[in-house]
């Protein structure tokens, strides 16, 4: 099992004998980090967890730099999760009520059908926005969906995230056929991969790179490792950030709050860190 002392981890390269790329992580401390942050328990733990997760493996297997934003919309009690990822693991998420019990074989895990927004982003740019229908499925399910839907790509993966104590056990793969893969490897390598659905917490026992020496004896076939680093819980949030929302309002608003208040405090919705400016600072955003 990961704990704090494992330090998380991922992999991307290629399974050359089947022409497929690959992404391996185990980035349990970064998905704990959010989930103890928002003190999410239960389905509204893993399901956010799932996300955070997914959002890694559209960013990470991409070349350009981007970040990816996944967004579920749901009719379930849960109602919205909103997870971003860059292409090296730095991610967050949320969700908009974090300790949903999901019913017994609910496999959407309490978000419900509804809507799964993707969107890459270059910095605050839109690059890029897919928008499927989220159906009755689990989370994975869901996204190879939009994966073939939006994308045409072939894919395959695997998650064990589950709840361990005060943490959250967050590992998976995602492999993608590369252009031109010939239909026999992609069935051979569906073959193969069935063997490892069944098995997925032992796959994961002893991090990344363990489970990618796994993945390769199931497979019969070496990776080559393109890159290699260390997922981690980022933000990004800032005091001058929380400024240029300040400055948005307008004066007339952002005085009376302060008038009101005597400051104007605001918590950043995906890492809680609460900032608060006072009467002077306010004003210098007027002058």
């Amino acid at each position: 099992m990961n704990n704090s002392k494992t330090k998380d981890s991922y992999f991307i390269g290629i399974f050359e004998k089947y022409n497929f790329r690959f992404l391996i992580t185990d980035c349990s401390n970064s998905v704990s980090e959010a989930v103890n942050r928002h003190n999410m328990k239960e389905s509204s733990a893993i399901l956010v967890s799932k996300a955070m997760l997914g959002a890694f493996f559209l960013a990470g297997l991409v070349k350009d730099e981007m970040t990816v934003s996944i967004q579920l919309e749901g009719n379930g009690e849960m109602e919205r999760v909103m997870t971003y990822s860059n292409r090296t693991g730095k991610m967050r998420g949320m969700a908009k009520y974090p300790n949903v019990v999901a019913d017994a074989g609910d496999l959407t895990l309490g978000i419900g059908t509804g809507v799964l927004r993707i969107t890459r982003w270059g910095g605050i740019q839109k690059l890029h926005q897919s928008i499927t229908a989220l159906s009755s499925s689990n989370f994975e399910d869901n996204l190879l969906n939009y994966l073939w839907d939006s994308e045409q790509l072939v894919s395959f993966l695997s998650m064990d995230v589950r709840e361990n104590q005060e943490n959250v056990f967050s590992s998976g793969i995602i492999l993608q056929a590369l252009p031109e893969t010939e239909a026999s490897l992609i069935e051979m390598l569906q073959e193969k991969i069935q063997s490892i659905d069944s098995t997925t917490a032992e796959l994961f026992l002893g991090g990344a790179r363990s489970a990618l020496k796994r993945i390769e004896t199931v497979l019969g076939s070496e990776a080559k490792i393109l890159e290699e680093g260390s997922p981690e819980f980022y933000c990004g949030c800032s005091v001058e950030k929380i400024k240029n929302v300040v400055s948005s309002m307008g004066k007339e608003e952002a005085l009376d709050i302060l008038n009101e208040r005597g400051s104007i405090e605001m918590t950043c919705e995906f890492c809680r860190e609460v900032y608060k400016l006072d009467p002077e600072e306010v004003n210098m955003l007027f002058l």
